[in-house]
């Protein structure tokens, strides 16, 4: 019974220690992306500040941070938990929309392999529905 009981908290550490050692995967980032076959819910056409703030809109729900850089070019960062940072550039017209790795820190960046953590490409394709979601929705009155 001594044995089990030194047994089980140690393969119990050892499950949740590789279980939070994930590896890395390669960046994947997204490349002229549409916004959407339906289009947005207005025949106004939209102007290119309105999908500047439409973007910054759609990010702001999963904290994404924006800083005009240009006209049509936008960095998004992003700190989760205090401890994780993914910085991306955002770069748009009026018909499509890219996201590209710029930066990071504690997500296991490897710059020869064009590694990272599995998690930003989850944050970075969440960004790109949430895009497309809110421009579907998007009101030309409300965006400025």
């Amino acid at each position: 019974m001594s044995k089990l009981k030194i047994a089980l908290p140690l393969a119990l550490l050892v499950v949740v220690t590789l279980a939070g050692c994930r590896g890395t995967v390669p960046i994947q980032n997204i490349n002229d992306a549409s916004y959407g076959t339906a289009g947005y819910s207005t025949t106004t056409p939209l102007t290119l500040d309105q999908y500047e703030q439409a973007i910054i809109r759609a990010g702001s729900t999963r904290n994404w941070v924006f800083q005009r850089v240009a006209p049509g070019h936008l960095v998004g960062t992003n700190v989760v938990r205090g401890k994780h940072t993914a910085v991306v550039d955002v770069f748009f017209n009026t018909e499509t929309f890219s996201i590209t790795y710029k930066d990071s820190n504690n997500l296991k960046y490897d710059a020869a392999k064009q590694e990272i953590h599995p998690n930003y490409n989850s944050w970075v394709d969440l960004l790109k529905v949430d895009i497309q979601t809110e421009l579907q929705k998007a009101d030309p009155a409300e965006l400025g």
